[in-house]
């Protein structure tokens, strides 16, 4: 259902926006403009054999001279982040895919609220470029990390944009507040930590559904809170998915080997076709329409006993 064409392009510059946070500029081999791309939108990268991510771009869309992106190094993650601070340095090269948006501007909104913190600020950086560009009424709200840094300091400081930098915002963080000063027709984009998403969206409750967009990185497979079993109706075999485990690593450990990339939900190489239970789904690559009939393995579940796969 989703393919993408990676090409290379070549690490001109990279640079540590803090101790944990890399920033790579790419570009074309031959120095030519790149693919243009939305706000919002990432790519995918494929490492090395074992790895492929897909991270937000940060730069200017109006820029195609370069793609930025943003990557911090997760000690704890799955070993992609690691890789990529441990091969990428100037000068060499990366298979790189064509951007894809999920995280789009809304062209309707009245006003456009930006809230984000740490690596989760790359695409709202982008948007950020994109509405000061157009000129069209924004706000951006900077969750500062309890270590006083945030990946793009320097350059919010010196970027003339409408920001407002929120520190301990644990405590301090009232989007609540921020919204009732806006126009009713504000739409609130936030990207960052998952406990910093979950305060935003709880604040944000009152705010209409279409007026909220996020994008989180989850990073890892669902883990499932009850067994359940897959019935794989191409193969005519049964899976049990115990309590603990989840539907990618009850697949792999029977030796099924499904297409996965990004593992995070977002590229769609593990999309499959479902029927006959209720899934869980976690993605970000499939709309409302497509879950109907189609599930994320790498990040989804089932409420239901039994779920079947096109496998």
């Amino acid at each position: 259902m989703f393919s993408a064409e990676f090409n290379p392009l070549r690490i001109a510059a990279s640079d540590m926006l803090t101790p944990d946070v890399m920033r790579l500029r790419l570009q074309h081999p031959q120095g030519d403009q790149l693919p243009p791309f939305e706000a919002g939108a990432h790519v995918q990268i494929q490492i090395n054999e074992q790895y492929c991510r897909a991270y937000s771009l940060c730069s200017n869309p109006g820029d195609l001279s370069h793609y930025d992106i943003a990557v911090k190094r997760e000690m704890l993650g799955r070993g992609g982040s690691q890789a990529l601070h441990a091969l990428a340095r100037p000068g060499g090269e990366l298979a790189v895919s064509a951007p894809c948006n999920l995280f789009a501007l809304a062209p309707q909104a009245e006003h456009h609220l930006l809230v984000g913190g740490g690596v989760g600020l790359t695409p709202l950086m982008a948007m950020a470029y994109r509405l000061a560009g157009q000129g069209l009424p924004f706000s951006f709200v900077v969750a500062v990390a309890s270590s006083g840094g945030s990946p793009f300091a320097a350059q919010l400081a010196g970027s003339g944009w409408p920001v407002e930098l929120v520190h301990n915002p644990r405590e301090t963080l009232d989007i609540s507040r921020t919204l009732a000063a806006l126009p009713a027709n504000t739409h609130v984009y936030c990207c960052g930590p998952q406990g910093l998403m979950e305060r935003v969206r709880t604040q944000c409750a009152g705010l209409p559904a279409d007026q909220w967009h996020e994008e989180a990185f989850a990073g890892s497979e669902t883990t499932v809170r009850s067994g359940f079993q897959l019935h794989l109706s191409n193969s005519g075999v049964d899976i049990e998915v115990p309590a603990g485990s989840s539907m990618l690593a009850a697949l792999r450990q029977a030796g099924v080997a499904p297409e996965t990339n990004c593992e995070q939900g977002i590229c769609g190489s593990c999309v499959v076709a479902w029927c006959d239970g209720e899934p869980v789904h976690g993605d970000q690559c499939l709309d409302d329409e497509d879950r109907s009939e189609y599930i994320a393995i790498c990040c989804g579940s089932c409420r239901s006993p039994r779920l079947t796969l096109a496998l």
